[in-house]
């Protein structure tokens, strides 16, 4: 069972993640500190382009792609520590 079949809200095309579009970031929007949260969990962000992110976590493979600073944050204050743990576990088997 992959981290794919684990969803609190319904993922659709135009939010594969199941983000809630009203959630409140847990920390704050500013970039440096969505960018130190999410490498403290072990997730590398590499920025493509000016609306463009690409956060990968301990191996190429997957590759999340984000297109806003605060799609970026929605996903390190909702739904990180849950990829992160259930990666660490996929990867160790």
């Amino acid at each position: 069972m992959g981290i794919a079949h684990i969803h609190n809200l319904s993922a659709t095309r135009n939010n594969l993640f199941g983000l809630h579009a009203s959630a409140v970031p847990l920390y704050s929007e500013s970039l440096g500190i969505t960018h130190q949260w999410l490498q403290d969990l072990g997730f590398s962000v590499d920025q493509r382009d000016q609306d463009h992110w690409v956060v990968t976590h301990q191996s190429p493979l997957p590759e999340l792609h984000f297109y806003s600073e605060r799609e970026l944050a929605q996903f390190a204050s909702h739904k990180a520590r849950h990829y992160a743990k259930r990666l660490l576990l996929e990867n160790r088997a």
